[in-house]
């Protein structure tokens, strides 16, 4: 009975994933589609649809060569190609496969589904409107586990690594975009409102996206023993205790502390709500980590 209740609550995360990447991945097409491609002054996204988007636009402009909105189908396609290699090897099988779902819904989005006109001229709305989709897609993907694909996987791949902000990542990698777009058409505009769309994006991408951001918890407990082992078996965390002594009753009680990653919190607060409800618990962020804690993976 415990295992088939095992096989359906991973059976459902996995239908909830799938959910997710689908949803979320709709979410940043209707992003990029609507709203960064109705703008008359050129907006460009992050990642691979922003290359294409930036390769499509100079050979338009450049040499007269219009390819329509499938060329950026056909390359966020085989752009993504390599990237998924690296997110298959260094980040996760997992986490790729549902990346290679987003990547061919992106796909269908941005290369072959006609754009809806949203009728708004002003490019600040759209940058802002359009960064605030992308980064609701990014994030939400990123939080359950799964991603857009693209730049996304290498932010991932350097933050598992070096636990930087996913959203920092994406921000030094798209800056880089936005540059290169305001240098080839001549005009500074295209680089201030993409990165008006960035920093949106990379705020809400990291809004949702708390897998990198840290907290210190302390539990003041009377039995100790168990909570520890829950945390231990259920959270796979380091635990390290103290005695504290209360001011008005002079009992001497047990904290327990652990530093775990933001997405945590709220498995922690049910282990202790369910196991000790009279315990006393606190939370603050965490800024830096040095020493033994794992970052974990994405499975």
């Amino acid at each position: 009975m415990r295992n088939l209740f095992k096989d359906n609550e991973k059976m459902w995360l996995e239908v909830r994933a799938l959910l997710s990447v689908t949803l979320f991945t709709i979410i940043y097409g209707i992003g990029v589609s609507w709203f960064l491609e109705a703008s008359l002054e050129p907006l460009y996204t992050g990642g691979i649809p922003g290359i294409g988007q930036l390769v499509r636009n100079i050979l338009n402009s450049r040499f007269d060569m219009n390819l329509g909105n499938s060329f950026l189908g056909i390359f966020i396609m085989v752009g993504n190609i390599p990237i998924l290699i690296l997110g298959w090897f260094g980040v996760s099988k997992r986490f790729t496969i549902y990346s290679i779902i987003s990547v061919v819904i992106q796909s269908t989005i941005l290369g072959f589904i006609p754009v809806v006109d949203m009728g708004i001229d002003d490019t600040f709305v759209l940058a802002v409107m359009g960064g605030l989709l992308v980064g609701v897609g990014v994030g939400g993907a990123l939080k359950y586990g799964t991603s857009t694909g693209g730049l996304d996987i290498v932010a991932q791949y350097y933050s598992l690594r070096h636990g930087t902000s996913v959203g920092f990542v994406s921000l030094v990698l798209n800056v880089g975009i936005a540059l290169i777009g305001a240098v080839v058409f001549g005009s500074a505009s295209v680089a201030a409102y993409t990165i008006i769309r960035i920093i949106v994006s990379t705020m809400v991408t990291d809004k949702l996206h708390t897998a990198y951001n840290f907290m210190k918890v302390e539990i003041i407990t009377d039995n100790p023993a168990k909570l520890i082992q829950l945390i231990l078996e259920k959270v796979y965390r380091g635990v390290t205790l103290a005695k504290v002594e209360g001011a008005y009753s002079h009992k001497e009680k047990t904290m327990v502390i652990v530093v775990i990653s933001s997405y945590e919190l709220t498995q922690i607060r049910k282990l202790v709500k369910d196991f000790d409800p009279k315990a006393f618990m606190i939370t603050q962020p965490v800024k830096t980590i040095q020493g033994n804690f794992a970052r974990k993976t994405i499975v």
